[in-house]
């Protein structure tokens, strides 16, 4: 029916009810038990398109209606017919409206709106949405048009609750509605619209009293709270409305029943939504959740409308949407029982408040498109998101005040993430991606705050030491959660910047040094740490004293990197968070290389003779505890060590400066395994002593002293010196004052024979007759021996000489040690009757292995004839020499033939013939290389000529042997080889 006077567009269908011509009346059907009167009305929403920017708006809006409102209504037992007609079918108050039953969402039959076989009320508003009475409820609306001043009013129909007889208190009394299904095939929504089906579904979750499948559990009664309706008008132009509904957020029970079934828990906690036949006024949807701090917050989404002026339409309105968070909870407390893996100490905030109540208009997430779907299927993700700001496209920095475990605060600022309540699995993944730097450029500039300086404790400190893991923090590196562990609620502090007082008192220029959490720490507590170490310089400070201050004996370094509450800062030579009999030889090597990587004795790695094996867990405690009278106790006791090197600061007793001393008396153990170790140091002890004092002008004036005794080196087996105490101590301004004593050389393995000689060799080569001598670049000491003839028949041994010299350079080189028999320029003579050679010997090693050795031996013999007319003689003389270093081979061999005659002393002819063969070898290249030489010469009286005649020939090799391919011929070689392998 259409009634153009009020634009009243109605469809009126009847259920047991006939027409009685007689008396043109509406009667009851005889055998209908029912009867009922359904109305139909156009669409009573439109959904339209919201523009990102209104500026940029130059096309015509999209929109889609709602799909039509059907209302049925009950005729009452005693009402016995109805007048035919459209006043008294729009008579709706005699009539009782039909509700859909509670717990039912689907119809009788799809396309109706019959449940349990009778006709209900569904109205479909907003859009997609599905709504009936939550309790009975009456509508006025007018028979006919109304009329005031001449004018007509549109068609309208009021709904209020049930009088039930009485009087209404007021026309406009609210009401209350529930959602109950959506519409799952209800197309495409106009870009931008708020009505996206995880805001409807939560609606139907909320208001429908509905119960989620069975789980582990039993059925899931929801929590439901029906929408509270101001105003509902309907009309033949749309509804006029102002809905209201909120409801409280779900508790961690309920959010993990609905994951039990399988379900997603609603985080819908408020939803608003007025508007003007049919068209949106204004929409508020608030979400529920949390920023990634933990803090509760909402996510609010604003839909107005406002109007604009546009130079062709005039005035025009359209929907803006703007979203902000706003923050429930100010103050998160941070501590063991709040779900930290580590008991709350990977964060030193005890608690941190956000000053922040609402933000500025910020981005709106993506939400996924609406394409229609089946109800069974599940909804699309919800996703977390940063919080950024509209108006710049930058992420909004809330500031926020932490107070540590002292009740000091810091404030900072930091972007959030804002995690919406009920994640499932692929959305916490979405979440993880938020905080992936593969996939989010921004993620390390988000996680770096910086606080300026600000002191804070970084730890809880024992209770006897306030203040003392406080530090003036540059900045902090957090971390939203660790691997396994949920991310909201879960901010710790993965990394910091912060001034080290304990090593700004011997680096000033140290500044912010980056730290980290200790690993003993965050597992077993402060207490549970040997030293009560609570923090880790990721980059250990190196103390370095130098050779030049020890006097080239020992490079005293030591990469400190455990920060303390009660000792500063040590070395980390606590690895193991185990009994220490348990530490494996492996945990050793790693513990003693990362601590003592750069300490140098006599130019060797100094950190493959400690052993950590002998460390107790309890001497190690006491280092914290240790005073200047108790360390020279330990010093002068020859079975009491100092595992660690102890730092201690002091005050000069003048008040002009800071002494630093570096106390150091390690285990020391041969190491296990590979090639025989330089230095033996099986009954040795070393004590290193070192003060740097620095003045109140930044002048530092360092001393080292310490001695090494009861070591040997060893040289490849073939040499050992013994020492039974070497002494060193420099100071400022002073040569090193070196002192050995007890010091014996002793020759081994094919060295052996030269031992045969010690009759002739003084007993302590440093002793009389040796040499030291100590310049600024290093130490040589020695000796040099000229062996004399040695004379036995027709055996004769003339110009040997032996030498011995160790080198210890300051330059940080290695101890090297030379022996040599003779040298080049200088070879022993042997003959044997007429027969003779002689030759040289030289060796080079040091701590890396020999570095070269060199030597040469010649033989043959002579003749010479005298018969006074005429003389003459000749010799035949055969040599080998030969040269290894790091990256040279070098093997000749050689003869040498020469000859006279002299007659009457006028005439002397001479011929001399030389040949030579060289194999050399650098790198990977070789060469052989021969050459030879034939010389005459003939002197007559005074005139004299000589002619030489030379040849060369070099053959080069291959740098490196032919490969595999070379070999082979591809089309020939190749298929023989295959099928070879193949018979």
């Amino acid at each position: 029916m259409v009634r153009p006077a009020d634009m009243l567009v109605v469809d009126i269908a009847l259920v047991g009810l006939r027409f009685d011509g007689a008396r043109r009346r509406l009667v009851r059907t005889p055998d209908a038990p029912d009867a009922f009167v359904l109305v139909g009305l156009p669409p009573q929403h439109v959904a339209e398109e919201v523009p990102d920017d209104l500026n940029k708006v130059t096309a015509p809006m999209k929109a889609v209606t709602a799909g039509s409102t059907r209302l049925a209504f009950s005729v009452p037992a005693d009402i016995k017919e109805l007048e035919l007609s459209l006043d008294g079918l729009l008579d709706w108050e005699r009539l009782v409206p039909l509700r859909v039953p509670d717990g039912q969402q689907s119809p009788d039959t799809p396309g109706t709106t019959v449940f349990q076989g009778v006709p209900r009320s569904v109205i479909e508003f907003p859009i997609r949405l599905l709504i009936s009475y939550d309790e009975p409820v009456d509508w006025l609306g007018g028979t006919r048009p109304q009329q005031v001043d001449g004018r007509t009013a549109l068609w309208h129909a009021r709904l209020h609750a049930a009088s039930n007889g009485a009087e209404p208190d007021a026309p406009d009394s609210g009401v209350k509605l529930r959602a109950f299904a959506m519409v799952t095939n209800g197309g495409t929504l106009p870009p931008g619209a708020p009505y996206v089906d995880i805001v409807l579904q939560d609606l139907v979750t909320l208001t429908s009293r509905m119960s989620l499948p069975g789980g582990p559990d039993g059925p899931l009664e929801v929590h439901s709270a029906p929408l509270h309706a101001e105003q509902f008008l309907l009309t033949s132009m749309g509804a006029s409305a102002h809905l209201h509904g909120a409801w409280e957020p779900l508790l961690k029970p309920a959010l993990d029943r609905y994951q039990k079934v399988g379900r997603r828990p609603p985080n819908l906690v408020a939803y608003d939504h007025i508007t003007g036949l049919g068209r949106d006024q204004y929409v508020r949807i608030v979400h529920h959740g949390h920023l990634s701090t933990g803090h509760e917050a909402l996510h609010m989404q604003e839909y107005k409308r406002l109007f604009i002026a546009r130079p062709d339409d005039g005035i025009v309105a359209y929907l803006q949407r703007e979203d902000r968070i706003i923050v429930k909870q100010p103050e998160m407390t941070y501590g063991a029982d709040t779900g930290f893996q580590h008991e709350g100490r990977e964060m030193p905030f005890r608690v941190l408040r956000i000053t922040d109540r609402v933000t500025p208009v910020i981005i709106p997430p993506d939400f996924p498109p609406n394409p229609p779907r089946p109800p069974e299927e599940d909804l699309p993700d919800i996703k977390a998101f940063w919080v950024r700001l509209k108006s710049s496209g930058e992420d909004h920095e809330f500031t926020l005040i932490g107070t540590d475990s002292e009740g000091r605060k810091a404030s900072f600022t930091m972007p959030l993430i804002f995690v919406p309540d009920g994640l499932l699995d692929q959305e916490q993944k979405q979440l993880k991606d938020l905080l992936d730097p593969k996939k989010e450029t921004k993620t390390e500039q988000r996680q770096n705050r910086e606080l300026h300086g600000q002191v804070m404790a970084m730890a809880q400190p024992p209770d006897d030491a306030p203040g003392s893991t406080s530090h003036a923090v540059g900045s902090l590196t957090f971390q939203l959660g660790v691997p396994g562990a949920p991310v909201v609620g879960q901010l710790c502090v993965a990394a910091a910047e912060v001034r080290v007082p304990a090593v700004e008192q011997f680096t000033p220029n140290a500044g912010n040094l980056k730290v980290q959490f200790n690993d003993t720490f965050l597992q077993q507590k402060m207490e549970g740490h040997p030293a009560g170490a609570y923090l880790d310089l990721i980059t250990p400070l190196n103390l370095t004293f130098g050779a030049q201050q020890a006097g080239g004996l020992s490079s005293p370094n030591a990469a400190v990197k455990l920060i303390t509450s009660r000792a500063g800062v040590l070395p980390d030579i606590f690895k193991s968070d185990h009994a220490v009999d348990a530490i494996t030889d492996a945990d050793a090597v790693k513990a003693i290389k990362g601590a003592f990587g750069g300490a140098q004795l006599l130019g060797i790695d100094l950190s493959q003779y400690l052993n950590l094996k002998k460390l107790v867990k309890d001497q190690l405690g006491t280092l914290r505890q240790l005073g200047e009278d108790e360390i020279e106790k330990i010093l002068g006791d020859a079975n009491r060590l100092l595992p660690a090197p102890v730092l201690r600061m002091r005050d000069l007793a003048d008040g002009q400066g800071k002494e630093l001393r570096y106390v150091w008396k390690p285990p020391l153990d041969p190491p296990t395994g590979g090639a025989l170790p330089l230095i033996d140091v099986s009954k040795a002890s070393l004590i290193l002593d070192a003060r740097t004092r620095r003045s109140k002008d930044a002048l530092d004036q360092s001393t080292v002293q310490g001695s090494l005794s009861h070591f040997a080196l060893d040289f490849l087996g073939m040499a050992r010196v013994d020492f039974k105490e070497l002494k060193f101590k420099t100071g400022p301004g002073q040569k090193p004052d070196v002192a050995a004593s007890g010091v014996e050389l002793t020759f081994r393995g094919p060295m052996e024979f030269v031992n045969t000689l010690r009759s002739a060799l003084p007993a302590d080569v440093f002793g009389a007759g040796a040499f030291i001598d100590v310049q600024p670049t290093g130490i040589r000491a020695g000796y040099k021996l000229a062996i004399p003839t040695i004379p036995l028949g027709v055996f004769n041994l003339a110009n040997l000489s032996l030498s011995a010299e160790l080198a210890i350079p300051f330059d940080g080189k290695p101890v090297s040690f030379r022996f040599s028999v003779c040298e080049q320029k200088h070879p022993f003579n042997v003959t044997v009757s007429l027969f003779g050679g002689g030759g040289y010997f030289s060796m080079l090693v040091d701590a890396s292995g020999v570095q070269e050795v060199e030597g040469a031996i010649e033989f043959g013999g002579a003749a010479a004839l005298d018969l006074g007319v005429a003389s003459g003689g000749v010799s035949i003389m055969a040599g080998i020499r030969f040269m290894l270093a790091k990256n040279e081979v070098k093997l000749s061999g050689y003869l040498r033939c020469n000859g006279f005659l002299t007659v009457l002393g006028i005439v002397t002819v001479s011929v001399e013939f030389y040949l030579e063969l060289t194999y050399e070898k650098k790198g990977k290249q070789s060469m052989v290389r021969g050459r030879g030489t034939l010389t005459v010469s003939v002197r007559i009286a005074f005139f004299s000529k000589s002619v030489s005649l030379e040849l060369e020939r070099t053959f080069a090799g291959a740098p490196v042997d032919p490969t595999f391919a070379q070999c082979f011929s591809k089309e020939q070689d190749w298929p023989e080889y295959c099928a070879a392998f193949a018979a």
